[in-house]
């Protein structure tokens, strides 16, 4: 009897297990090095639902909160597990128009996990485990047809402390909008507080427990502002903040507005064990729809020259802009920009002449445009022929049938949902209009390049702009050694650069202080989709010769990229290759000479180059010979200095 009792009283408890629902879940990536850990058990009294990471074996974020308000409901407190879904494996490859690898696969576990809320509510958090890193995002699947409000979202990112930061601080330029043209503060303590009170900007790169990872956001679709982070979370932990209230550009609320359904963009972490995993990865860009544009086969990266950046008042002088016409002639660049005032332009024709004697030279022309952000009102058309839907469409099916190729659109001012939900909106317009798009003064990219592989830049970034003030060129070549770690990982960056000049600002030149070889390895670098370069036509015209040839090869798309070495801040070493032929740059980011030293991708070794390096002073360039390479190779650079080479 007690036998049967027992083994009654087993079967019970194996009955009761099995009834009970789980409250830990696992997604492990294809690799097996990363995974994704869910739960959702009591902790302190509450049942949260959290997440954490681990790489291999260790610990990259630790226990995190997940969840959010909508409306007036907790969406991941005190939730009832529902439902995993089977782990769906995804390798979808595609290819893009633009980037640091065009040929390129979205291979990943996918696991979407149900809960529902205390008042019956379902929700999902659908989870992507990479070889790489992962990423999430919240999903409400059920039409109702109402509009609802996420009050707040609970996304924390516990990094661990034991380590650094590069983070560039969510802030406001003059004209007080939110501004990714901050520099970056380099190794700072992990969950530091900004001091400004806005928080941070996304990407935010640590080493931490000897692992290196990124964290950003991904696929705007304009039904959810763009996001920062703040140290509002568990123990400073970084937290998901909206935009700022005070972002003047229009008087909207921040918080995101939607019917259902309705998917939360995806918060992404990318984690490797070295710099070269962060450099290399395309998350960003797998996170986002397919491609809409059926046709793609207008869609050209390339390299412009541009006058604006030497001479602000040149848009409107047609005989200045018929000279850059020629220098892109002449250096086989495949576009040229018309920048701020064309509209005015004087001096013997105007813009349509421009486009007609740049047809006539093979060069394709780019016009600038005010985003109208903040002027939807406006009584002057021409401030909002970007905002206003039939304007813009005029305005595109006008330029595009006298033959411009592209757009640069400035000026949005907010990351507020009204405005991304603009980018999208002007975005699929010039796709049906055949229009290149440049993403000026704008948000963080987010992997728009994918959904619309006619966007092939945006600015997001310090650049050779603001060179005109003494004070950025004495920190120009400690942040051009930051930002390929950082900005340029998450997508194509508008820096204009290649500025072997002084910028002249109101009559006084601000000196240069990196080295020519430092401002020509920038090419390469620096990625960018639209490469524009930004100086005045007899800076490139006057160089020597193997400089000179070294920017007329130089593409603007990549078959691949990798990092051969470096660190943020100190110095980089990028290699691309385009077809058979690799492209070297190299910069240093201290006021020291010193050597560099870093192996050449694997089909390099044992082929012969020059490298062109700096010369005897920052205002000239030396080569150095590197026969027969063994794989490695040692470049001396002056203070500020580079070096750029090609390997056939």
């Amino acid at each position: 009897m007690r036998k049967l009792l027992s083994a009654a009283m087993l079967l019970l408890a194996v009955l009761m297990a099995a009834c009970t629902a789980p409250d830990t879940w696992e997604l492990v990536s294809k690799d097996n090095n990363i995974r994704f850990v869910l739960e959702n058990r009591k902790d302190k009294g509450e049942v949260n639902l959290s997440y954490s990471v681990y790489y291999k074996d260790t610990l990259a974020v630790e226990k995190s909160l997940l969840g959010l308000v909508m409306d007036d409901c907790e969406y991941g407190k005190d939730a009832q597990f529902v439902s995993a879904s089977p782990v769906k494996d995804i390798n979808d490859a595609y290819r893009l128009k633009s980037g640091k690898q065009l040929s390129t696969a979205d291979n990943c576990r996918e696991q979407t996990f149900t809960f529902r809320t205390q008042e019956g509510k379902q929700f999902n958090l659908i989870v992507r485990a990479y070889n790489d890193g992962v990423a999430f995002r919240y999903g409400f699947p059920e039409a109702d047809g109402q509009m609802h409000t996420i009050r707040t979202e609970h996304t924390e990112f516990a990094v661990p402390v034991n380590g650094k930061a590069w983070i560039h601080p969510y802030d406001w330029n003059e004209r007080r909008k939110p501004s990714y043209e901050q520099y970056c503060r380099n190794e700072i303590d992990i969950r530091s507080e900004c001091g400004h009170g806005r928080g941070w900007a996304f990407p935010m790169l640590f080493n931490t427990n000897r692992v290196w990872m990124m964290i950003t956001e991904a696929h705007l679709d304009g039904s959810y502002p763009a996001t920062h982070v703040d140290n509002a979370g568990t123990d400073k932990a970084y937290k998901i903040r909206f935009p700022e209230v005070e972002e003047p550009i229009i008087p909207d609320a921040v918080e995101p507005v939607s019917e259902l359904p309705w998917f939360t963009p995806w918060r992404v972490i990318i984690v490797g064990d070295n710099l070269n995993t962060i450099f290399r990865t395309q998350i960003v860009s797998h996170l986002n729809p397919s491609s809409v544009v059926e046709d793609e086969s207008w869609i050209k990266a390339g390299r412009a020259s541009w006058s604006w950046w030497s001479n602000g008042g040149t848009p409107r002088d047609y005989k200045a802009q018929l000279k850059y016409v020629d220098l892109s002639a002449e250096m086989g660049w495949e576009y040229m920009l018309i920048d701020a005032g064309w509209q005015r332009m004087g001096n013997g024709g105007t813009m349509e002449d421009v486009v007609k004697y740049a047809q006539q030279k093979g060069v394709g022309v780019w016009l600038w445009y005010h985003s109208g952000a903040g002027r939807d009102n406006d009584s002057v058309p021409v401030h909002r022929l970007m905002s206003d839907p039939e304007l813009r469409r005029a305005e595109m099916k006008r330029i595009s049938e006298i033959g411009v190729k592209g757009i640069k659109v400035d000026f949005f001012d907010t990351d507020k949902q009204r405005i991304i939900r603009l980018y999208p909106a002007l975005l699929k317009d010039a796709a049906d209009h055949h229009l290149l798009v440049d993403l000026h003064g704008a948000t963080l990219p987010r992997g728009f390049e994918r959904t619309y592989p006619n966007m092939l830049t945006t600015e997001a970034i310090r650049g050779a702009e603001p060179l005109g003030r003494q004070e950025r060129c004495d920190r120009a070549a400690g942040h051009n050694a930051t930002v390929p770690f950082t900005r340029n990982v998450v997508g194509s960056m508008d820096y204009t650069p290649v500025t072997f000049s002084d910028k002249v600002r109101q009559g006084v030149p601000a000196l240069r202080k990196t080295t020519m070889g430092h401002q020509l390895a920038l090419a390469v670098v620096f990625e960018s989709g639209f490469q524009c370069l930004a100086d005045k036509a007899e800076s490139y015209l006057s160089l020597p010769e193997q400089p000179k040839q070294f920017l007329k090869e130089v593409p603007a798309a990549w078959d691949e990229s990798c990092l051969l070495a470096g660190y943020p801040g100190d110095y980089a070493v990028v290699a691309r290759r385009a077809g058979d032929v690799w492209y070297i740059g190299g910069i240093s980011g201290k006021e020291e000479e010193r050597e560099i030293e870093f192996a050449l991708p694997e089909g390099c070794v044992g082929k012969s180059f020059t490298m062109i390096t700096d010369g005897g002073d920052k205002d000239s360039f030396g080569y150095m010979p590197v026969e027969n390479a063994n794989g490695t190779v040692k470049v001396k650079v002056l203070p500020n200095g580079g070096f750029a080479g090609i390997i056939r």
